[in-house]
C-alpha cells in the first residue's frame, strides 16, 4: 500500500511535465511569428481606437465652433428676434429695436448722415452681413471707452464676430445707408488676420520711430483722427509721387507736391504733401522709382476736414531701411 502511494506521487510529476510539455523545445521561429502577430494585433486596435477618438475630437471642435449655432445662441442669450436684413428693408419701422448682425469686421473711417458728430467718441467697425455680400455692408459705431478692447482686438486685424445693434430714432436719417449704433459683440472665433511685416522693413519702422519720439502710427490716427490732430506720427510703406490734392489740403499743389504711401499699420493708402523747397531732393528721388520710406507726418487742425481720410503733410522723411 504504502509502495503504490510513493509510485503514485512519483507518477504525478511525470504526467504534469509530459502535459505542459517543459520538456520539449519550442521552434523559436514559430515563437517570434506569434509575438509579432500579436504585437500588429494590438497595434491595430490602438490605432482604430486613437482614430476614432480623434474623430470624436474633431466633431466635438466643429460642433463647438458652427458660427450659425453660435449666432443663434447669440441672439437667444441677449433676447434679440431681429436680424440685420429684416431691419434694411424696413428702418423706419425698426427704429430703436436691437437686432442681431453676423459677418467679419474691420475698423473702418466712414462717418455719414445722423452718425457724422460721432467720431470722437465712437469708432466705426464695417461688417459683411454673413451670407449677404458686400452690398449689404453694415457700419456700427462703437462707444470708444466702453468697447476699447474690441478696438484693439481689430487693429490687429479683421474679426469675425456677432453684434447686436440699434437705430436710434434721433440720429436716423431718410435714405440713409445701413448705419447703427453698437451695443454689444461677441467674437466668434478664428484668426484674426496678420499684418504684412517683414524683419528688416519693420525693423526700420520701429528704430525710425524710437528715433523720433514717435507714440502714434498711422492706424492710431486713422480710427480715431479728430482726436489726434496736430499731433505727429508715423507712417512707413511703399512711396511714389501722387496727384491727389482734396478737403482742407486741396490748395496745396503750387507749394507742396503729394507723395502716396501704402502704409504697412493699415493697409490703406496715405496721402502726404512735402513742401517743394525743403524736399526738392525726395521729389527728384521719386520721380525716378518708388522708395520705401518712413514719414513723420501730422493732419494740421487747421487744414482737416470731416471725411477726409487719410491726407497728411510730412515733417521729416526717411528713405530705405536704414539711415
Amino acid at each position: 500500500m504504502r509502495t503504490k502511494v510513493l509510485m503514485g506521487l512519483m507518477l504525478v510529476p511525470s504526467i504534469l511535465f509530459a502535459m505542459t510539455g517543459c520538456g520539449s523545445e519550442e521552434d523559436p521561429e514559430t515563437s517570434v511569428k506569434s509575438a509579432e502577430a500579436d504585437s500588429t494585433d494590438v497595434a491595430a486596435v490602438e490605432e482604430k481606437e486613437e482614430a476614432a477618438e480623434e474623430m470624436e475630437s474633431q466633431e466635438e471642435v466643429e460642433e463647438a465652433v458652427d458660427p450659425g449655432e453660435m449666432f443663434s445662441r447669440f441672439m437667444a442669450e441677449k433676447n434679440i428676434q431681429l436680424k440685420a436684413r429684416d431691419i434694411q428693408f424696413d428702418m423706419q419701422n425698426n427704429l430703436d429695436q436691437q437686432f442681431a448682425i453676423m459677418g467679419n469686421a474691420s475698423l473702418d473711417t466712414y462717418y455719414n448722415y445722423g452718425f457724422s458728430n460721432l467720431e470722437q467718441s465712437h469708432f466705426a467697425v464695417s461688417i459683411e452681413d454673413e451670407g449677404a455680400g458686400y452690398a449689404d455692408r453694415w457700419v456700427l459705431y462703437f462707444d470708444r471707452v466702453k468697447f476699447s478692447n474690441l478696438y484693439e482686438t481689430l487693429k490687429k486685424g479683421d474679426t469675425y464676430l456677432a453684434a447686436a445693434a440699434t437705430i436710434p430714432k434721433a440720429q436716423y436719417e431718410d435714405g440713409q445707408d445701413e448705419l447703427a449704433l453698437g451695443v454689444e459683440f461677441e467674437l466668434m472665433g478664428g484668426e484674426s488676420a496678420a499684418p504684412n511685416e517683414a524683419g528688416s522693413v519693420v525693423q526700420a519702422a520701429e528704430e525710425y520711430k524710437t528715433q523720433k519720439g514717435l507714440n502714434l502710427v498711422a492706424q492710431d490716427v486713422l480710427y480715431d483722427m479728430k482726436n489726434h490732430l496736430d499731433k505727429e506720427f508715423l507712417i512707413s510703406g511703399t512711396a511714389s509721387l501722387d496727384t491727389y490734392y482734396n478737403y482742407g489740403f486741396n490748395a496745396l499743389e503750387k507749394t507742396h507736391f503729394a507723395v502716396g504711401v501704402w502704409d504697412e499699420s493699415t493697409g490703406g493708402k496715405w496721402t502726404v504733401y512735402f513742401d517743394r523747397e525743403e524736399f526738392a531732393d525726395l521729389f527728384e528721388t521719386l520721380k525716378q522709382t518708388e522708395e520705401y520710406v518712413t514719414i513723420t507726418g501730422i493732419i494740421p487742425s487747421s487744414l482737416y476736414e470731416d471725411g477726409q481720410g487719410e491726407l497728411a503733410k510730412g515733417l521729416d522723411i526717411s528713405i530705405g531701411t536704414g539711415y
